[in-house]
């Protein structure tokens, strides 16, 4: 089993436990074509990755798209569960999304693919002209920097955290049902939290100590 594999089935485990299943993944063939516009090929990782039955599919934004989700919207991602009210923010690309924003966006970098958009900057792997195993994430705000060696170590991280805390984004978001809200003690174990995905960020490799952010 690859580290892909082991990061994919774990958080299969968290988001719908011991059943099965079912929704198939893209095949490798499908995945290259929907490719067909990217002049390189991705790492075994990305395509691993894109075989996954959680991997983003469809256009949240498809053509009749009018400046709100609606029905029209073909758009479907596990990850985004794990994002609660902030996948307004960060949005996991699909390859059709993928195919809408490549060329003006990697001008002057073409091999790099947009994998993750937010509200402020952009994550992206990049292609190679011949086959590799992995690529590193990077974030391109001002500049691009390292976020994570890879995106199989994106992903095992956030296996990781969820597995640890729940979630990957902790104290983003009040959560009113909690039975500290409002108290000492809640604010205590938001900063606990911060400081476990922090860690856990730490040990795959990201400089930041940070899985997502905008």
């Amino acid at each position: 089993m690859s580290k892909m594999t082991e990061a994919l089935e774990r958080i299969n485990l968290r988001l719908y436990g011991r059943f099965k299943i079912t929704k198939p993944g893209m095949s490798l063939e499908e995945i290259e074509s929907r490719l067909s516009f990217f002049p390189y090929r991705l790492s075994d990782e990305a395509y691993e990755f894109y075989q996954w039955s959680g991997a983003p599919t469809g256009d949240s934004r498809p053509d009749d798209w009018n400046g709100s989700y609606n029905d029209s919207s073909t758009y479907n991602c596990a990850l985004e569960r794990l994002l609660e009210r902030a996948d307004d923010i960060i949005h996991f690309q699909s390859l059709e999304e993928m195919g809408k924003i490549y060329s003006p966006l990697n001008a002057s970098n073409p091999e790099w693919l947009p994998i993750i958009s937010a509200e402020y900057s952009h994550f992206v792997i990049s292609g190679s002209q011949t086959q590799i195993d992995t690529s590193p994430v990077l974030i391109i705000n001002d500049e691009p920097k390292l976020w994570f060696p890879s995106l199989t170590d994106m992903m095992l991280a956030i296996a990781e955290s969820i597995e640890a805390t729940g979630t990957i984004l902790p104290g983003w978001f009040d959560d009113p049902d909690d039975e500290d809200y409002g108290t000492d003690t809640y604010d205590e174990k938001i900063r606990e939290k911060c400081s476990i995905v922090k860690a856990i960020a730490r040990k795959y490799g990201s400089p930041e100590g940070v899985i997502l952010s905008s």
